[in-house]
């Protein structure tokens, strides 16, 4: 009987309450309210046409997310009205807004520009001192030197280096993460975490609720700050009688960052689990790639996590105790870089589409998930169309089936434009990573797919020169080595069934 209330009390069985009382209502809604009066129906049917014409007039929305909606609206024109006024857009309270905006004022206050490093990547190349600039300007993202780089091609051996950095902190531990999931990998960080919090050093932790809403027990924060863990949740899952703490529940924190020291950090795709180590089997091999910076770039990285810890611990923190303690010699330039979806500036998105558009030579694409807008579609296949070597590698296998199919897809369109699709036959490629020209790499936790450009808080890591595109080649180049090219006569075989199964998840792929 235990169980069975701690289930009935658990965020899995709420969630679950939530999930099917929005379908019924809205099923309900659908069926109803055309049996109300009819000057009732005339005005609802007027909102709801308001509604469409508003978002018919949003200049700031993907048009493919646009679409679906309005085509929700006009197959369910009230109830349709109704849902997308509350989950069909990016929304916050206006106490969420003022909180999140705070925040982020403050982390941009420390953000100064950099001339002189933006004049360096412009004398290697003018588009890339154009994205450079671009994200200086709209993602409070200074570009820097000093700062030495490691590529990780998978996550085992970042998790190996990432252990004895965290053994040797001395005074401050920041970890942000999308998912945390007990079992080696986790327990292994958190016995370190526990000593190092009896050992009087900051040790901190932000998971999101959503990505850890099946892996964590109830009230596992509690746990954690028990144990001298500062430890908050992004996003948590809970009952409220206040709507306005679902409004943010389609925004992910997708972020994964861990801060030492604020001199060294840790990022990529990797999150705090055990198949992103291979301790277990999910999917076949598991790759995912990351990345290790030591120095300036650090700071960038401290203070992200610092503008998220304000935010949802509600409190403020001094900035200045966090500057990297030391610099150190690097070949090359690097930009970490931060998304969030509130300000409507896709810039996740537009860097990728920058790398694609400058392109000269070759530009290699790892997601795990090709969930595509007509403007990335537009940009590979035009870049491919002008001679530009563009692949791409996708898992060969899925976690998803469903956005799987939405994936395969695009392989006609773009097979037929030139672009190369490799699936990567060991496993599920989780890595999402850009390198063009030998000049440039993005490293980072940003899928090529709508949640990621549009929903989600995101962060990633430009490297402009010096050894980090060379490394990240390096490992495509061997990547490919172990995936399948896929042909056109692949996609010929393809069953009638499949197809249309695709073409319908397609269309609500702004969803997924």
């Amino acid at each position: 009987m235990n169980k069975f209330k701690q289930f009935i009390y658990s965020k899995r069985f709420i969630i679950g309450i939530m999930g099917v009382f929005q379908l019924a209502l809205f099923f309900w809604l659908t069926t109803k309210l055309y049996t109300v009066g009819s000057a009732t129906y005339v005005l609802l049917a007027l909102f709801s046409m308001l509604i469409m014409l508003y978002v018919f007039e949003k200049d700031n929305m993907n048009p493919s997310y646009k679409i679906i909606w309005l085509i929700v609206m006009a197959v369910f024109p009230v109830s349709g009205a109704l849902f997308y006024s509350l989950w069909g857009d990016t929304k916050m309270t206006r106490k969420q807004q003022r909180r999140m905006n705070a925040s982020i004022d403050r982390f941009g206050q420390q953000m100064s520009p950099s001339p002189e490093k933006i004049e360096k990547i412009k004398n290697m190349d003018k588009g890339m001192a154009k994205q450079a600039v671009y994200l200086e300007k709209n993602g409070y993202a200074p570009v820097y030197e000093n700062t030495s780089v490691k590529y990780y091609d998978m996550g085992a051996a970042m998790f190996r280096d990432m252990l004895m950095d965290l053994r040797n902190a001395k005074e401050s531990i920041f970890l942000q993460y999308f998912i945390v999931d007990q079992g080696y990998m986790w327990d292994s960080i958190l016995d370190i975490l526990k000593q190092k919090a009896r050992e009087g050093v900051d040790v901190r932790v932000i998971y999101d609720g959503m990505g850890c809403l099946i892996n964590l027990p109830e009230g596992y924060e509690k746990t954690l700050r028990q144990w001298g863990i500062k430890t908050y949740i992004f996003n948590d899952v809970k009952f409220s009688l206040h709507i306005g703490d679902y409004l943010m529940l389609n925004h992910r924190d997708h972020r994964k960052i861990a801060v030492i020291d604020s001199t060294i950090a840790y990022s990529g795709g990797i999150n705090i689990a055990d198949e992103y180590i291979n301790v277990i089997e999910r999917f076949g091999v598991w790759k995912d790639t990351g990345f290790r910076i030591e120095g300036d770039a650090v700071w960038s990285m401290s203070c992200t996590f610092i503008e998220t810890w304000e935010y949802v611990s509600r409190t403020k923190d001094d900035y200045q105790k966090y500057h990297p303690r030391y610099s150190v010699e690097t070949d090359g330039l690097v930009q970490p870089y931060f998304d969030t979806p509130l300000d409507k500036n896709n810039l996740c998105e537009n860097t990728y589409l920058s790398v694609i558009n400058n392109a000269k030579e070759y530009v290699y694409i790892a997601t795990p998930y090709l969930v595509i807008d007509n403007e990335m579609l537009t940009a590979l296949t035009l870049a491919a169309s002008s001679g530009v070597d563009v692949r791409i590698v996708v898992p060969g296998i899925p976690d998803k089936w469903y956005v799987y199919y939405v994936t395969q897809s695009y392989y006609r369109h773009l097979i037929n434009s030139g672009v190369k699709i490799y699936e990567y036959t060991p496993g599920f490629i989780h890595a999402k990573m850009y390198v063009s020209d030998d000049m440039q790499a993005i490293v980072g936790g940003a899928n090529t797919d709508f949640r990621s450009m549009y929903l989600n808080f995101e962060n990633c890591c430009s490297f402009y020169g010096g050894s980090m595109p060379a490394a990240v080649k390096h490992d495509f180049e061997d990547t490919f080595s172990k995936s399948r090219l896929i042909t056109m006569e692949d996609v010929s075989k393809t069953p009638f069934i499949k197809r249309i199964l695709q073409l319908m998840l397609r269309i609500w792929s702004p969803m997924l």
